[in-house]
């Protein structure tokens, strides 16, 4: 096997709104290794919480993809798709599609096994890592896959997955709590994918009673786009607070992380969950604000044996704590059954793009030049690119 020519958009470990381009070539296949060309990727306020939480205890994203010999430099994660090129491992076969965990390139390698659903990167730094960056899923051509076709909707539906399936499990998580006690959901960064798809999810619950009100916080330049998707009972801008109707108990998802709006309406709040940090010149962030039985579950979530996170569970319920996708997609699946749960998840996200594509909401945008691709990343970064936009990015032809 040969050697080969990448790529990448890198972020400096200091100043993650500032991006450089490296190119390099990666070395010649080992045994057991595959190498993966990564067709197209997105960026999205996701990859913002990555840049921010790159070193933090448990996370480690900037360990995913390290960069030896830029001690300055990081790769931040991106969710993209990919295809196998070339391979030095019996279990792979060049031609597969993959989804997953990438970041700003062309293309990568790794040794991998096989899963049952798709392939698990293995060995090194990988294996200290949380497993969900190392799953890749194969990619389905069937008819019910969001993957499947050309277009703006298996686009949208790749850049778009990782905060749908997240709302997805969110929507699950609080219908399984019984919404904490409370009847109305608050979603910040009401403008981002992952809010939008935990709204509609909630379309059900607000049909059938289960929840009051769906109430949505954004900034002043997104509440109009965020009011034309009709999801939202409400939709106020950050300098406003909820409605003191003694009548409606809320459920807060915060995927902003500023912890201003958490402390502002702590007092009228159920139950808040730490989902993101989409706002990155927060003063404070939400995951600062946890207190000792909130940071308890936390590390127990993630840390702990499943029957000892759920006896923390069963026994602290604090105001607020961190909501972490893969200890609850754990759960569900052993609620459902992994076919099942992953049928469910597959129809939320279709439910997802079809709305958004139909609607109108949200336009498909794609780059291929490393240029426009640093561009992008700092649109995302400082918060110019709009909720209207999703934004898919290759670098497989900048070689």
């Amino acid at each position: 096997m040969s050697k080969t020519q990448r790529i990448m958009v890198a972020t400096k470990r200091k100043k993650n709104k500032e991006t450089v381009i490296l190119r390099d070539e990666l070395p010649a296949l080992q045994k057991g290794e595959v190498r993966i060309s990564v067709d197209k990727f997105g960026l999205s306020t996701n990859n913002i919480f990555y840049a921010q939480m790159g070193e933090a205890p448990f996370l480690k994203f900037f360990h995913v993809y390290p960069l030896k010999g830029h001690k300055d430099l990081v790769n931040v994660p991106a969710w993209g798709l990919g295809t196998i090129i070339e391979s030095e491992n019996p279990e792979f076969n060049v031609g597969e599609r993959y989804r997953g965990f990438f970041h700003m390139t062309n293309v990568v390698q790794m040794k991998a096994k096989r899963s049952s659903d798709g392939l698990v990167a293995i060995g090194g730094n990988r294996d200290k890592l949380n497993k969900v960056y190392n799953r890749f899923v194969k990619v389905s051509d069937g008819p019910t896959s969001p993957f499947t076709g050309v277009g703006s909707k298996p686009d949208l539906a790749m850049v778009a997955a990782p905060g749908a399936l997240s709302g997805f499990i969110i929507y699950e998580l609080l219908k399984m709590k019984g919404y904490y006690g409370g009847n109305s959901v608050v979603l910040t960064s009401a403008s981002s994918k992952l809010s939008l798809a935990t709204a509609v999810c909630l379309q059900d619950a607000r049909a059938n009673g289960s929840v009051k009100k769906v109430i949505g916080y954004t900034s002043a330049a997104n509440a109009e786009f965020v009011q034309s998707t009709g999801l939202f009972d409400d939709v106020l801008t950050y300098d406003q607070n909820l409605p003191s109707n003694r009548d409606l108990q809320f459920v807060m998802i915060d995927v902003a992380g500023d912890a201003t709006i958490y402390q502002r309406n702590k007092k009228q709040l159920k139950k808040a969950l730490a989902v993101g940090g989409t706002h990155s010149n927060a003063k404070a962030s939400t995951f600062t604000a946890f207190g000792p039985s909130g940071l308890a579950k936390m590390v127990s979530g993630i840390m702990a044996p499943k029957s000892v996170a759920n006896w923390i569970d069963s026994k602290l319920n604090p105001k607020l704590e961190m909501f972490f996708t893969p200890s609850v997609m754990g759960t569900l699946v052993e609620k459902f059954g992994k076919n099942e749960f992953e049928e469910m998840g597959d129809a939320a996200l279709n439910k997802f793009v079809g709305a958004a594509i139909d609607s109108g909401w949200i336009t498909v945008v794609r780059a291929e030049e490393p240029e426009a691709i640093q561009e992008s990343y700092d649109r995302v970064f400082r918060g110019k690119l709009p909720p209207s936009e999703a934004v898919i990015l290759s670098l497989a032809n900048a070689v």
